[in-house]
């Protein structure tokens, strides 16, 4: 790992930069086929209904409109539209978590915007005026807005097979240790209770999609999705398709943190192709992408820790209710990250851990940046000052006596922590935010300060839970660049610059030598997609094993030119060299031509290719927050943040700050601002856009410091971690302990707004 490097380790730009930046960059939207008509979804106005007719005729006749559909128009095959199912190794986990549970259209209306029927039409104003014309008889029934409520035995069943409405109990996956002796054991045992709030991805671009039947049947997708190839396997599974029929093109995306990792218009587009023998493109409105697409699932979480007077846990508990909202979707597996992740960031020699999967009358939950962690980090890191207060210990000597270390095991018991920079993450950290010398000053006044912090792990991809395959192709062409084939979700995170740069590290060729094919099934190699963050990491490794292989060709060619052994040579900056002369050499461009025209019969294209399956380095992080709490007005004003990562090694460090201060804005958003709010007697969404649902600007944004911390691991490409989903996890209860440490308030349900502070304060 201490090998010098010429192009990992670069702030290099993105490759896709000058196209966003001169607006010729094509997002779905973008796209025109010929003839192509243009869909729209009819959306229930109840929460909770059967429905009983549905009559389509006036639609129908309306000049203009080619299909109208409904239920009866769609498979009779209930699915999942969460991609992750298709994953999981356990069969018998598999059938837990893969709650086949919704039809392309449903059969009864389980939230407010519930899809129920759709149409398509010459133009959007003919396609939304045939809505208007579309005639739906319901009949309401009683609707469950919280899953505590929906558990009672007399609550309505959203799903006929879910008794009390319960999707799914959740275990983790066995008690570690005796956690009664342990918690008798305890000096002091804290309990507490916290709840999590319906969080939106808010991506800039909203849900399109467009689908298209050839002649021949052969079917063609454009979604901006994150996992192009299990998501093509769900849709040849719902519609009896054979994968080879169906291309998936992912143009450019605006934006994902999850929210791609499911299928959301395509079949409803897929049904409308079909029917009219034509291009179909549907486009949700911000509204729609609101009402109805995934949030983060919202849980209800305690945490129950017993600690010895010198600091040691002797005992750790957890249990949650989440709200899946009307269908399950990723619920299991975010439930799954959710307890795995809290149980394994201390140590503990006793540890239990379960929660219900709940159904309700609210829009679907599921993949969110961070899987489960945040929620549980919400809680978790507010308990863990609460036991640090009880022992009278600062909250930061308390995590770095008790968080887990190199050589511990992850949250995948026999998989040990392969690095662990915790430590060095929480001495930063606090450094450059100034915790010792701030933290313990007098604190009066009407406007008060406080400092808080908050740790965590998080995994670098889901092995041996999920299946984690990556492949990569790449051939050098005959002017000695080369093209890298791969297929991860790029939706924004310049994943594909990142794998760019690992290519041409690993060949010996400058950066701008990489032309990377991507977002075709039909042009690239198989991958599981961006989910778990998990793409640098794996589909890296896969990279770099297929740029080796290529190399390893180049040199033994090379080698019979300049009359010496292979293993005499290197490749730096598109030249092979004589490592002990390196005046002698050639470049990779004479190697590849000749390779292609070679009239001795010793013809070859040269390439690499690597089908790659990854193990499990887990990342560490550690965050610091400083408020001003206004205890007049509950007014929480974030005046510094600071994030501090184990990244292993940063293959490019401006991307890698990119994604550190992008977390650290949806953490503090998820902790001050953003609300999803359902209203309780009609299940109507009233923060359905960005007008009513609060995101951060520019203008309230606090002093911000992110630093990485390198440390390569040998299981990674050039020593890379992930750094996907992790920046955000600890934010939230960093600022909550330091408005704790300001006020002497603790806030458990997220935001933290004005009213609730004032609300805590006039209670003490």
């Amino acid at each position: 790992m201490g090998q010098e490097l010429s192009v990992v380790g670069k702030r290099l730009p993105r490759p896709d930069a000058a196209a966003k930046a001169t607006g010729i960059a094509r997002y779905t939207i973008d796209i025109k086929l010929p003839g192509m008509l243009i869909g729209k979804v009819l959306r229930s106005p109840y929460p909770h209904a059967k429905i009983i007719k549905i009559d389509k005729s006036k639609a129908e006749k309306l000049p203009g409109v080619e299909a109208v559909i409904a239920f009866e128009d769609v498979p009779k095959k209930l699915f999942n539209m969460a991609m992750d199912d298709l994953l999981i190794r356990d069969q018998v986990v598999r059938a837990e978590r893969e709650k086949q549970d919704q039809y392309v259209l449903s059969d009864k209306a389980r939230y407010v915007g519930d899809a129920v029927a759709a149409v398509a039409a010459i133009n959007e104003s003919i396609a939304e005026e045939a809505l208007e014309l579309i005639e739906v008889e319901y009949e309401e029934l009683p609707a469950m807005f919280d899953p505590i409520e929906a558990m009672k035995p007399d609550a309505p069943r959203i799903h006929d097979y879910a008794e009390r409405n319960l999707a799914w109990h959740q275990s983790f996956p066995t008690p570690v240790g005796d956690v009664e002796k342990g918690f008798q054991e305890a000096d002091y045992v804290v309990e507490e209770t916290f709840h999590t709030s319906k969080q939106k991805h808010c991506v800039m671009e909203p849900v399109s999609c467009i689908a298209s039947f050839d002649p021949t049947g052969r079917l063609t997708i454009w979604s901006p999705g994150q996992n192009a190839y299990p998501e093509r396997r769900k849709i040849a599974e719902l519609f009896d398709i054979p994968e080879g029929m169906i291309r998936w093109i992912t143009p450019h995306v605006g934006g994902g943190f999850g929210a791609g990792t499911s299928l959301r218009a395509e079949p409803i587009c897929i049904v409308l192709a079909k029917k009219t023998g034509k291009p179909v493109k549907l486009e949700y409105t911000r509204e729609e992408q609101f009402v109805g697409t995934e949030t983060r699932n919202p849980i209800t979480q305690t945490v129950k820790m017993g600690v010895k007077k010198d600091g040691t846990i002797t005992a750790l508990q957890t249990k949650f209710t989440m709200d899946a909202g009307a269908y399950f979707s990723h619920s299991g597996q975010v439930g799954g990250a959710n307890l795995g992740h809290l149980m394994s960031l201390y140590r503990s020699l006793n540890t239990t851990a379960g929660g219900d999967i709940i159904y309700s009358n609210t829009p679907i939950s599921g993949a969110f940046r961070g899987f489960g962690n945040p929620q549980g980090m919400w809680a978790l890191e507010q308990v863990v000052d609460m036991a640090a207060e009880k022992i009278g210990i600062d909250p930061m000597e308390f995590r770095l006596k008790n968080h887990r270390r190199t050589g511990d095991p992850t949250w995948v018991p026999f998989i040990p922590i392969e690095n662990s920079e915790m430590e060095k993450c929480i001495k930063l950290g606090a450094e450059r935010i100034g915790w010792r010398e701030k933290r313990g000053t007098k604190n009066d006044g009407v406007r008060r300060r406080g400092m808080g912090m908050a740790i965590m792990m998080h995994s670098s991809g889901d092995y041996p839970i999920l299946m984690e395959h990556s492949n990569a192709f790449i051939k050098l062409n005959e002017d000695g660049s080369a093209n890298l084939v791969v297929s991860p979700g790029e939706s924004g995170q310049n994943i594909v610059g990142a794998l760019a740069q690992i290519a041409a590290e690993g060949l010996g060729l400058r950066f701008e030598d990489i032309h990377t094919v991507w977002g075709d099934t039909d042009a690239t190699v198989f991958d599981v997609g961006s989910h778990a963050s998990r793409t640098c990491y794996v589909t890296g490794n896969a990279v770099l094993r297929a740029a080796t292989e290529a190399k390893r060709t180049v040199l033994d060619r090379a080698a019979k030119t300049l009359g010496v052994s292979a293993e005499e040579l290197d490749v730096r900056e598109g030249r092979v060299y004589v490592k002990a002369t390196p005046d002698k050499g050639i470049s990779v461009a004479e190697v590849a031509r000749d390779a292609i025209y070679n009239f001795k019969g010793e013809v070859l294209q040269i390439t690499g290719k690597c089908s790659y399956e990854s193990w499990q380095s887990p990342v560490s992080e550690a965050a610091f927050a400083e408020v001003e709490v206004d205890t007049e007005t509950g007014e929480v004003k974030l005046l510094k943040m600071v994030l501090a990562h184990d990244i292993g090694r940063a293959i490019n460090p401006m991307t890698v700050e990119g994604q550190l201060e992008g977390g650290m804005v949806q953490g503090i958003g998820l902790g001050l601002t953003e609300e999803f709010l359902t209203n309780k007697s009609t299940g109507v969404l009233e923060t359905d856009n960005f007008a009513t649902y609060k995101i951060l600007s520019t203008l309230d944004m606090p002093e911000t410091e992110v630093i990485i911390v390198e440390q390569p691991v040998a299981s990674g490409p050039y020593g890379a971690k992930s750094v996907g989903e992790s920046p955000m996890v600890a934010i939230t209860p960093a600022i909550a302990n330091a408005v704790y440490n300001a006020v002497g308030i603790r806030i458990k349900d997220l935001p933290i707004t004005p009213e609730k502070v004032l609300k805590a304060l006039k209670a003490k």
